[in-house]
């Protein structure tokens, strides 16, 4: 009954978040459901779940269940919210069974051990830190791996509970499905749901192997099944990202701002960053702009990154040594620790990822609070079995209740700071404000906000809010983009923004996601923007193409294409022609890409160039190469033949227009009259 309420507590916290735009990411993860019209046979459903990008797996798994929400693009975003809340409760309740499995292997009785389950599960679903998680549509995937991340544990925790008691067949069946299963469910939906049995591996080494009894437990069978099921495994994940190592030798960048070395230098730093947002339930929002970073380049710069790669050092030991504590709160917090580690070394350490997002603790952080709450449980009246394994009833004699008061309003000042921020994730515009006002260096956050005052027809408030922030950010393409978004509202740029816009085009990163849409975002604007001039956005495409970011990408097509439409719209078919033709021989071309561009082509008039283009570059699915989630994609969409069939019959069209024009061009003569 109490997991009950906290359930009910969670869901009405949440409710306010419910109104909430989709943002970012969720654009384009979601518009696949629109690719191909209403989802309404399974050959959309397969096309749609194999149109993955976000991880090498795709994520197929999450994306099926954006299908409970829409079958087709552009949708309302409030069902995706309610059901990630949904997804969050469920979470809740796998962790309070796996807290429960796990207080009752540190000594703790059958009754005292579900109560700080209970409270564990309590405060973690309740923490206002996982709003941003939560009430972000796309992060469903993170929400998802931690799902089976959970469950997986917690079958494995139920499992290695029989094997003690002698069970061994049920103890083996549920220990190997759980992992086996869990392991695969929870990397389908994203890939550090590939973590888990590292994650096993310490709950192993921690709470089940405290006193080195899997010998004795399970005998040399079981140590054989370990290596097999835990620590084969997470060798195999661990093995994989040093794969990634030479890079801090190296210092590939990888389109990023820093090296690797600078993101595991500063990733330290996060880390605690992290730890107090999630301890704390501080007043401040984090949002999703994080790009006020200050980099570590060195241990000493800034100093405190060598406090924090000692913090981390010492939290590690403290961790392993945990493992001969003989108070069940101490063994807990190692194992805490441990877990937080270990569920944080594939995000958070030298991956060429962005540098910090809220989500990355989702599934690290499950084990956070078992330690208060069975240090609570315990100051309750409830002794463990390092004590007395008899006692299983709670001792409510008054001067024992505070701790039951303290858990109460702890939980209680959660849940208020959690409906604050939902509140204001339901609300854009103040949304925008208050992630403005908490990262002032943030380009993102103060473009972000620009854009919600230009909406409202307040430009001069939005030029100067981008001003004040190219002063201390002058080569922000993001800015400068905005900036000029803004003059062209207005009708007038300031000085020297064309020749910034024209610099930054050559040098910006524009690989960048966020900098790619925007960009293009830009060009898209210039074309009924007369602040600039009437050639400006070729300008800055012809800047653009000079820049060794956008050479062989998606960026390159893009801009190549947008010069094939100018010209095509000054009446320069061929050099049009050549345009789409470079840009359709650029590496990973899109499926579709050959079919728009010469549609475009004929609806100018242009049918035989149509056919010429479609003639010159072969279809990507007449080869496909690897068996990755793009190239499935590929094969599943050449075996239903969607675009051969859709190919064919815009060459049969072709074909007839150019019959029809050559026959409006040399009509037939006249039959001559009989003699």
């Amino acid at each position: 009954m109490a997991l009950l309420a906290l359930l009910i507590v969670t869901w009405i916290s949440y409710w306010p978040g419910r109104t909430g735009p989709f943002l970012f990411d969720d654009f384009s993860n979601l518009a696949p459901l629109g690719d191909y019209g209403r989802i309404d046979t399974w050959w959309k459903v397969v096309a749609f779940l194999t149109s993955g990008f976000a991880g090498p797996t795709g994520r197929p798994l999450s994306l099926a269940t954006f299908l409970l929400d829409a079958r087709n693009w552009p949708a309302a975003p409030e069902a995706f919210k309610l059901t990630n809340v949904a997804i969050h409760l469920l979470n809740g309740a796998l962790l309070a069974g796996l807290c429960a499995a796990l207080a009752r292997a540190l000594g703790l009785a059958r009754q005292p051990a579900a109560w700080a389950g209970v409270l564990a599960a309590g405060l973690w679903l309740l923490d206002p830190f996982w709003v941003s998680t939560t009430l972000y549509v796309v992060q469903r995937m993170a929400m998802l791996a931690a799902t089976f991340v959970f469950a997986g544990l917690w079958g494995y925790a139920h499992g290695r509970t029989l094997l003690a008691q002698g069970r061994k067949r049920a103890g083996y069946a549920w220990m190997s499905v759980s992992l086996a299963l869990g392991t695969l469910l929870a990397t389908l939906s994203k890939e550090n749901g590939a973590l888990l049995p590292l994650l096993a591996w310490v709950l192993e080494a921690l709470v089940f192997d405290r006193n080195r009894s899997a010998l004795e437990q399970g005998g040399r069978t079981f140590l054989a099944w370990r290596w097999v099921f835990i620590r084969l495994p997470a060798l195999a994940v661990l093995g994989y990202l040093a794969t990634f190592l030479p890079g801090l030798w190296t210092g590939a960048t990888a389109g990023r701002d820093f090296t690797p070395l600078q993101r595991l230098l500063t990733e330290s730093r996060i880390v605690w960053t992290y730890l107090g947002d999630i301890w704390l339930a501080r007043a401040h929002d984090g949002g999703l702009f994080h790009d006020d970073i200050v980099l570590s380049t060195g241990l000493l710069h800034p100093l405190s990154t060598l406090l924090a790669v000692l913090g981390i050092l010492a939290l590690l030991a403290f961790a392993v040594l945990s493992r001969w504590a003989r108070s069940p709160v101490i063994a807990a917090a190692g194992v805490a620790v441990g877990f937080y580690l270990a569920g944080q070394v594939m995000e958070s350490t030298w991956l060429q990822l962005e540098l910090a997002f809220e989500h990355r603790n989702y599934l690290p952080a499950g084990l956070m609070f078992l330690p208060l709450a069975i240090g609570l449980v315990g100051l309750v009246g409830v002794r463990s079995s390092f004590v007395a394994s008899h006692a299983t009833k709670l001792d409510l004699t008054p001067k024992r209740r505070w701790p039951i008061w303290f858990a109460i309003a702890l939980l209680a000042l959660f849940a208020l700071q959690t409906a604050r921020r939902a509140d204001v994730w339901g609300k854009p515009f103040q949304q925008a404000l208050v992630w403005a006002r908490e990262h002032p260096n943030s380009p993102r956050a103060q473009s972000y906000l620009a854009n919600f005052w230009s909406q409202v027809g307040n430009t001069p408030e939005a030029a100067r809010l981008l001003d004040a922030a190219l002063r201390e950010h002058p080569r922000s393409l993001i800015l400068l983009i905005n900036r000029a978004g803004v003059a062209c509202a207005q009708g007038q740029p300031p000085q020297g923004l064309r020749a910034s816009l024209l610099q930054a085009a050559r040098t910006a990163n524009l690989a960048d996601n966020v900098t790619q849409y925007q960009f293009g975002k830009l060009l898209d604007g210039l074309g009924t923007c007369a602040a600039f001039g009437p050639d400006f956005g070729q300008d800055l495409i012809t800047a653009a193409l000079a820049n060794p970011h956008a050479k062989q990408t998606t960026v390159q097509r893009d801009l190549l294409h947008r010069q094939a439409l100018a010209a095509l719209a000054a009446g320069h078919v061929q050099d049009a022609y050549a345009l789409d033709l470079r840009a359709l021989r650029l590496p990973d071309l899109p499926v579709g890409a050959r079919l728009r561009f010469a549609v475009e082509l004929a609806s100018a008039g242009h049918q035989r160039q149509a056919l010429d283009l479609l003639d010159a570059v072969p279809s990507p699915l007449a080869h496909i190469h690897g068996w990755n989630m793009a190239a499935l994609h590929q094969r599943w969409l050449r075996h239903v033949g969607f675009y051969q069939e859709s190919e064919a019959h815009l060459r049969k069209v072709l074909t007839q227009e150019i019959a029809a024009k050559a026959g409006a061009q040399y009509p037939p003569s006249p039959p001559s009259a009989k003699p």
